[in-house]
């Protein structure tokens, strides 16, 4: 039986992840095209956020010994479902064509 305990701490997890990891992406590419040497501010922005979002898995597998894979496969639906809704709050409104 999943731990009910660690279930919301493992959500809670994925969201921030999700939200340091796609946030800063936003952030990054609103950025660029000021940015004196925008190849280093792409890549320190990646690996900045890889390492941060591996940091965070690494470390609910390592605080969370029983039934992991399921917590991870939780945190990961979390941390994408986040990627979603930043997308979806982030596309244009496309104009309505009249019919």
């Amino acid at each position: 039986m999943i731990s009910l305990f660690f279930l919301p701490v493992t959500l809670i997890l994925g969201a921030v992840l999700g939200t340091i990891y796609f946030g800063g992406l936003w952030v990054t590419v609103r950025k660029l095209p000021k940015a004196r040497a925008p190849v280093l501010l792409a890549l320190g922005s990646f690996f900045g956020r890889l390492g941060i979002v591996l940091a965070g898995f690494s470390l609910l597998l390592f605080c969370i010994k029983d039934y992991a894979p399921l917590h991870l496969i939780a945190c990961l639906g979390m941390f994408f479902w986040i990627r979603n809704r930043t997308i979806e709050r982030l596309q244009p409104i496309a104009p309505k064509r009249g019919g």
